[in-house]
């Protein structure tokens, strides 16, 4: 069972080998969500996900694909993803580098009215430059089997879901204080910045222990 407390209880930060405490995260004064709880970022029912279906960790990844340091982390993510069978980590797009990286969120999340959320997304991290313009984008979901037709269909019939999406994934750091991408939301705490695999396990051991902790209260 998720801690239903509000995010930012405490915040977390991943240093070269181990988890280290630091001050409560404040969140923005007048906002509506400012209860916002880990079982609403994690659980967002319009978002796909990767991993395990059945998880007894969440990872929540605050990401743009035109950012360095989510495209270094991600195949340490896959790495985690294929070495541990029990987590399940939700992409929440969050395109802060500008109209291309927004145009690329749109197409990724279009892409699951196919099927091809997944593939879309590793296709758009693993590619080894940043996107300049909106026919890179176009050019790597081709290259990755996306049917570009559906696609560009479904962007318009779904451009209200997307929106909403988004907006919602945007207000949701907001509220956190998240300063940048990519940052984590491991259950109940937040690690920032580029992750390596031996970081992702480490912060996939530090939520079980915390749950462990919790459940033998």
């Amino acid at each position: 069972m998720l801690n239903e407390n509000p995010i930012g209880r405490r915040r977390f930060l991943l240093g070269a080998s181990t988890l280290a405490a630091s001050a409560a995260l404040s969140f923005l004064p007048a906002r509506a969500q400012e209860g916002l709880t880990p079982e609403q970022v994690l659980n967002d029912p319009d978002m796909p996900f990767v991993g395990a279906k059945n998880p007894d960790i969440t990872i929540a990844e605050f990401m743009d694909y035109n950012c360095p340091y989510c495209r270094k982390s991600h195949p340490e993510l896959k790495k985690l993803l294929a070495s541990d069978r029990k987590v399940r980590v939700v992409y929440k797009d969050w395109p802060v580098f500008g109209p291309v990286s927004e145009y690329a969120a749109r197409l990724a999340i279009a892409a699951k009215w196919q099927g091809k959320y997944e593939a879309a997304h590793d296709a758009l991290m693993s590619s080894p430059k940043r996107f300049q313009q909106n026919k890179e984008v176009t050019a790597v979901l081709t290259k990755a089997g996306i049917d570009m037709a559906k696609l560009d269909k479904d962007a318009v019939a779904h451009k209200a879901d997307i929106d909403k999406l988004i907006a919602r994934n945007a207000l949701q750091a907001d509220t956190i204080g998240l300063q940048g991408t990519p940052s984590w939301l491991v259950e109940s705490f937040i690690v920032f910045g580029g992750l390596s695999h031996a970081q992702l396990q480490e912060a996939v051991a530090e939520a079980r222990r915390r749950k462990k902790a919790a459940a033998g209260k």
